[in-house]
């Protein structure tokens, strides 16, 4: 039986598993501005959709998504209305190795203030492209800064049975 652990951010740098698009800054590594927490990564707010339509989902996986409308930026900040639910883009991406699995956690002034924020599990042999997502449910009309540091991916090791080759790859 393989135990679980929570893989250091700085391996996690240093083998590239998180980075940032290409039109985002650098992952800040010192300073009071810097990313790196104590088992995680900080991830950066870079576009919002609100999500709304139908959903349906079968075992044929076949299934209808939602609508995604493009937020508009009002001096450089997001306006995310409570009681609706977003899809949110982060400036960094990630490329998950076959011997780690991760997940997104929003930070938590989003949990104590504002509302939750959601992501799956990121599969060994996932990879992202254009910012690793995540959804956002605010129960307060809520004003977010782009670039503000809105969740936390936290990697874990993994024995994999097999890899992602979903859907989402890439996307």
């Amino acid at each position: 039986m393989t135990k679980t652990a929570i893989i250091n951010p700085l391996e996690v740098l240093e083998r590239k598993v998180v980075y940032t698009i290409d039109s985002a800054p650098a992952i800040f590594t010192t300073g009071p501005e810097s990313q790196i927490q104590q088992v995680g990564i900080d991830l950066r707010l870079a576009k919002a959709y609100r999500v709304h339509g139908p959903v349906e989902f079968y075992t044929s996986k076949k299934s209808v998504k939602p609508e995604l409308t493009e937020l508009q930026l009002t001096e450089n900040c997001y306006l995310f209305k409570a009681g609706h639910q977003y899809s949110i883009d982060f400036l960094e991406d990630v490329n998950v190795p076959e011997d780690m699995a991760g997940i997104v956690w929003h930070r938590s002034t989003f949990n104590r203030f504002s509302g939750n924020l959601m992501s799956g599990w990121f599969d060994p042999g996932f990879k992202s492209q254009g910012g690793c997502g995540a959804v956002f449910r605010p129960s307060l009309d809520t004003v977010v800064e782009l670039g503000f540091r809105m969740a936390q991916v936290v990697f874990y090791s993994a024995s994999s049975a097999s890899l992602y080759s979903g859907q989402y790859q890439n996307t």
